[in-house]
């Protein structure tokens, strides 16, 4: 087993870690489990297919079911005991609520055993941060 934390600056709403990944547990042998977790709460870890098309369509549904402009009661910051300059983003929390934090894959002798399409994505939702990733490795021999 072993235990890695990554950094991750989201500048975009889908960021591949397939590579990352990958280049962590090309080592193992045998059979294994990566579980892949984000200790935030406005982004998430998702394994899905990464066509620009898809994303999009993903992007413009939740932008229409969670808007950043929303009337959200998260955002009324005189009302929460919280510095006043939180962010306003009841919509990040909104969005995260449908996705998980985590993700588990399959591993054999050094390699994820994903779908030919998926791929393993940090979702974010509250853009512009620095977040980080756990990945952990466990093999199951």
């Amino acid at each position: 087993m072993f235990k890695k934390e990554i950094v991750v600056k989201t500048e975009k709403q889908f960021i591949s870690l397939k590579n990352e990944i990958s280049d962590l547990i090309r080592d193992q042998r045998g059979a294994g489990i990566v579980n892949v977790f984000v200790a935030h709460t406005t982004c998430a870890i998702k394994v899905m297919e990464g066509e620009i098309l898809l994303l999009s369509d993903v992007e413009e549904y939740l932008e229409k079911t969670w808007p950043q402009n929303g009337n959200y009661r998260h955002d009324m910051i005189g009302i929460r005991d919280v510095p006043i300059t939180e962010r306003i983003n009841g919509y990040s929390h909104m969005r995260q609520l449908f996705f998980s934090c985590e993700a588990n894959i399959p591993c054999q002798d050094g390699k994820m055993q994903l779908g030919q399409w998926q791929d393993v994505f940090l979702v974010e939702f509250d853009p512009m941060r620095e977040r980080k990733v756990i990945i952990t490795y466990i093999s199951v021999m």
